[in-house]
């Protein structure tokens, strides 16, 4: 049984929510629970993203100064 995906538009205030967290502005209360939903979500992603690239970029700085370790 193959699954359908519906594409849905989203609403002002969703819109405005993902703009927000993209942007890292604070989310605005006046907003829907949807809205919460996708600020959150962009939100969580972001961060898991800078988190991974602030990692990688600690062990290209870890490298760079112990050459001699990444030989081994």
């Amino acid at each position: 049984m193959a699954s359908t995906l519906i594409a849905q538009q989203l609403t002002t205030d969703e819109k405005k929510a993902a703009e927000a967290a993209f942007q890292r502005a604070p989310f605005n209360p006046a907003w829907s629970a949807a809205a919460l939903t996708i600020y959150n979500g962009i939100a969580e992603v972001m961060a898991r993203r800078d988190a991974e690239r602030a990692c990688a970029s600690q062990t290209e700085l870890e490298l760079e100064r112990e050459p001699e370790v990444a030989l081994l």
